[in-house]
């Protein structure tokens, strides 16, 4: 059985933040391990803490330095090629929340249409019921039915001629 998803916020409660604080460096702190194990890559990590003068080094703060030195001899374009720090995941984070959101948004006002739509059909009288901008969108949304519908039409038509055409052509 999987994790629940865990939400990504300040935990408030001290004495609980400390404990998870103290339990997901250990897990960092062992997947960086592992990740210099199994792959053969030099890690190190560096953590700092507000209750703490010194930051926490692995392995060792002069592996670390060793680590930082190798880095930093890199041109920068090489070292930024895959950097991303949280100003820069952050905006792309919230622009696709921002989609998702419009995109959800969008769906809703489209199927609130189709049910206004299918009501409309079934006989219930829904014109006395809703606002002039949602009888704008209904109207929009039958027209786009109808441009849609229109067009798979076409479609359907120019692929029978072609098949036509195709069929009624001589052999050679």
């Amino acid at each position: 059985m999987g994790r629940r998803k865990v939400r990504l916020e300040l935990i408030t409660n001290d004495s609980v933040r400390k404990t998870t604080f103290r339990k997901r460096k250990g897990g960092l702190l062992k997947k960086a391990s592992e990740l210099k194990t199994l792959c053969g890559v030099d890690t190190c990590a560096i953590i700092y803490t507000a209750n703490d003068v010194e930051p926490h080094v692995w392995p060792s703060p002069e592996d670390a330095q060793r680590v930082l030195e190798r880095f930093q001899s890199l041109p920068s374009k090489k070292q930024g090629k895959h950097m991303l720090n949280h100003e820069d995941y952050r905006p792309k984070d919230v622009s696709m929340l921002e989609l998702k959101l419009e995109n959800g948004i969008k769906r809703n006002q489209d199927l609130e249409m189709e049910l206004l739509l299918l009501d409309h059909l079934s006989g219930k009288n829904v014109v006395d019921l809703i606002k002039d901008d949602e009888m704008k969108m209904l109207y929009q949304s039958v027209d786009d039915k109808i441009r849609d519908l229109t067009l798979q039409m076409a479609n359907l038509k120019a692929s029978e001629v072609e098949e036509d055409a195709y069929s009624t052509a001589p052999a050679n």
